[in-house]
């Protein structure tokens, strides 16, 4: 690609911002002027979200900041003999933040919030960050799939499962490296929120880099950055507990050596309400889940950096039953004392080595990674074969089928990318390699046909199934003015497994700024998702009497994806946007439970369609307190079955229309999640935050009909105070109560492709932690 001229120093307090959305990392730079001259060995320094970063100028004046995870900083300018300066900076992932500044005998200029959010460089639509102080004080900040559904345009599934624009499946990037969607569902989130920093959640504007797999939204996560620790170490011990039997124990540990760090962290808990359940009082629901993560950064030579995480953990569900057969909500009647089991087994390690230009304006990454995911499910076959649901014709009781299930998979990747920012562009190349080992070994039982008979007769099915995925792109931001960008790129994906597939995929955003409070936003993409590798074709041998095992015809998901909107600031300390959005897919990729066991299986919706209006306002109010409102409307509809069409009847003759489309089983019409968080005392250390939830219900039947379950509104509550670093002791606690008003509701009904699941009633969780 052609090389670009170099960067430019603007005019004083004039600046520019250049995000290309890619790492968690963006660049600060700019030029600094004293008494109206450029000045070397001006002392700079970025604080915010934990972290202090210096420089100095150079002999023409000029600073960069090359590696700056998203956030709020405070950006300070100070040179013996003239007063300090400071502003207000926010970065955002892959923004190239131009902050020039002057110092001295020059005229007084107002205070300044700077921002890669602003003009239109920023990222003014689809964009969510939450940093290190408001995830602290969520209500709801113990599952990391609830702070994500705090985004516009996310809801709150069945299990917690976070949809994202009518959509499963959400891509996660853990501290610039991919973490690759489980090829088995799960009911364990993929990292624990007790080890993250801060996130950033992208729900559109996509650029060239995310794709290959199924992306309603993509999270960017940061765990922990290089912080401002003035002492050797610093750690904290936290131990909880609350109603529904939870119990919680937390250890975490920073540790500086010359100027690397490590960063420990340990966690466990357990709960009887761990799964949503299909009773109202959970009967056999415990759970209990550990893990530790461990994160090292260390510099490498004058302008590198060499990170590695690695994570570990196990997780344990008991599968919630119901034993009474006049339940109205689920008809499915299990045997009291079934005893059916999850276990899940989880590691995964990156290295990240990051190596800095020598003036500061490009990037270069490698980072290979790892993860071993395995889903261990434990059926108590003798019990599994005698629990009974209607026969959809006759409605006379029939005997279920048990299941024991192991499924693992490895995967190893290579991550490659070169980010060059010039003064009117931000260019970034890159790719993407993975290889997937998939393997599962299963057991099917049915009740012995011999009358009286109480036995069980059984059947296995093993799989095995190596794929690949490749993915290469290039994208550029071109920003000629503060009133007009363009964020254009290409993508290519490649995969293979039981099938194969590719895309090209074009992508192209614009953002008009007609003057300095509103950004008009339009953007239009494609994109691709290989299917998972599972395959459950010897299953229709084994339970539905097929002949010979079918065709896989199981195919990649392409997707269009198109959004406007405009966003507007309100005044320094508000901003806001409003985005419509529409998502059109061939070949969408779902999930349906296979027969009446728990096995899910993957198929094609032949055609899906999602398209709705969200809105994001957010803001501060004096020096501490923050709120944030995130409300959606919207209709998801699919159609039509186009892969694994052995598990479904033969649909109506003809081709699969628009005029065929029905409600999602997770279309959900209206959806809002707001909160208001009062920080008080000294360092605003102390909080109290509150926030509501509500949702209309979901469809009761699988594409068909109108039917809804009913709407529900949740409140939920955090009091606290943070505990103290970086040598101060004092102690501190958190009150989190999760449905404060007991609200519970049917999240989803029995309708032979999904179980009934009910909401928790009023969670309540104390946690005390102590600095050492």
């Amino acid at each position: 690609m052609k090389m670009f001229i170099p960067a430019l120093c603007a005019i004083v307090l004039f600046c520019i911002a250049l995000p290309a959305n890619a790492a968690v990392t963006g660049i600060v730079r700019g030029n600094v002027l004293v008494d109206n001259t450029p000045r070397a060995n001006v002392n700079l320094s970025l604080t915010g979200e934990g972290s202090l970063l210096r420089t100095t100028t150079d002999s023409a004046g000029n600073y960069v900041f090359s590696q700056v995870p998203f956030g709020d900083y405070i950006l300070t300018a100070a040179y013996s003999g003239v007063s300090d300066r400071s502003l207000s900076v926010s970065v955002a992932s892959d923004a190239v933040l131009t902050v020039n500044m002057a110092l001295g005998q020059l005229k007084v200029i107002g205070n300044l919030n700077i921002t890669s959010r602003g003009g239109a460089a920023g990222t003014p639509v689809s964009n969510t960050m939450l940093g290190r102080q408001q995830l602290a004080a969520m209500p709801t900040n113990n599952s990391l799939d609830r702070i994500v559904q705090t985004a516009p345009g996310i809801v709150r599934f069945s299990y917690n499962e976070p949809v994202a624009h009518g959509f499963h499946g959400l891509t996660y990037e853990l501290d610039g490296a991919p973490i690759p969607q489980a090829t088995s569902s799960n009911f364990a989130e993929i990292i624990d929120p007790k080890n993250i920093d801060s996130l950033e959640i992208f729900t559109g504007a996509f650029p060239a880099e995310y794709g290959g797999s199924r992306q309603g939204a993509v999270v960017n996560i940061v765990t922990s950055r290089l912080s401002d620790l003035r002492v050797p170490s610093q750690g904290t011990f936290t131990v909880g507990g609350g109603n529904y039997g939870q119990g919680i124990t937390s250890f975490d540990e920073a540790l500086k050596f010359g100027s690397s760090e490590l960063f420990l962290n340990a966690n466990t808990q357990h709960t009887n309400r761990g799964v949503d359940a299909p009773t109202f009082n959970a009967i056999h629901d415990n759970s209990s889940q550990s893990d530790e993560f461990l994160r090292f950064i260390a510099p490498v030579g004058p302008r590198g950096m060499l990170a590695f995480d690695f994570s570990n953990q196990l997780a344990q569900f008991q599968i919630p039953i119901n034993t009474d057969p006049n339940n109205p909500n689920d008809p499915v009647v299990s045997v009291p004392g079934t005893d059916d089991v999850q276990r899940e087994y989880d590691r995964y390690a990156n290295l990240n080595l990051t190596l800095t230009s020598k003036d500061g304006n490009g990037v270069f990454q490698i980072i290979p990674w790892y993860r071993y995911t395995r889903i261990a499910y434990d059926g108590d076959l003798a019990n599994d074969v005698r629990a009974t649901q209607p026969d959809p014709v006759t409605g006379n009781p029939v005997n279920l089928v048990g299941l024991r299930q192991n499924r693992y998979a490895t995967y190893a990747g290579l991550r490659v990318s070169q980010f060059r920012a010039s003064a009117h562009h931000a260019v970034k190349v890159g790719a993407d390699f993975s290889r997937e080992t998939f393997n599962a070994h299963q057991v099917f039982a049915t009740l012995s046909q011999s009358e009286g008979s109480t036995s069980f007769d059984t059947v296995t099915s093993d799989v095995s199934q190596p794929g690949w995925q490749i993915g290469l792109y290039a994208q550029d931001k071109w920003s000629p003015s503060r009133a007009l960008s363009v964020d254009y790129g290409v993508r290519y994906d490649h995969s293979t497994g039981f099938t194969s597939g590719y895309q090209i995929s074009p992508r192209i955003g614009v953002n008009i700024a007609p003057d300095e409070k509103n950004v008009v936003h339009v953007y239009y993409g494609r994109m691709y998702a290989a299917p998972q590798l599972e395959d459950v074709r010897q299953a229709c041998v084994v339970l539905q009497g097929c002949s010979d095992v079918p065709v896989y015809d199981l195919k990649p998901e392409s997707d269009s994806y198109f959004e406007m909107g405009v966003a507007h600031t309100f005044d320094p300390a508000m901003t806001g946007y409003v985005n419509f959005f529409m998502r059109t897919a061939v070949n969408v990729l779902d999930t349906t439970q296979l027969l009446n066991t728990p096995l899910f299986a993957v198929f094609n919706n032949a055609i899906g369609r999602d398209e709705g209006v969200e809105l994001r306002l957010q803001g501060r109010q004096g020096i501490a307190d923050s709120w944030f409102l995130s409300a959606t409307a919207s209709r998801a509809e699919a159609a039509g079955v186009s892969g694994s069409t052995f598990l479904f009847p033969p649909g109506p003759p003809g081709p699969v229309t628009a005029a065929d489309l029905q409600p999602e089983d997770h279309d959900q019409t209206y959806a809002a999640n707001g909160a208001y968080t009062h920080r008080f005392g000294p360092h605003a250390a102390w909080f109290a935050t509150l926030q509501g939830e509500y949702g209309t219900g979901y469809p009761v039947q699988f594409q068909s009909g109108a039917g809804r379950l009913p709407a529900h509104l949740t409140v939920n509550l955090a009091l606290g105070k943070d505990a103290g670093k970086n040598g101060d002791h004092s102690l501190g606690f958190d009150l989190n109560v999760d449905n404060l008003l007991n609200h519970q509701y049917i999240i989803k009904i029995a309708n032979g492709f999904n179980t009934t699941q009910i909401s928790s009633g009023r969670n309540i969780l104390f946690r005390l932690s102590a600095p050492f």
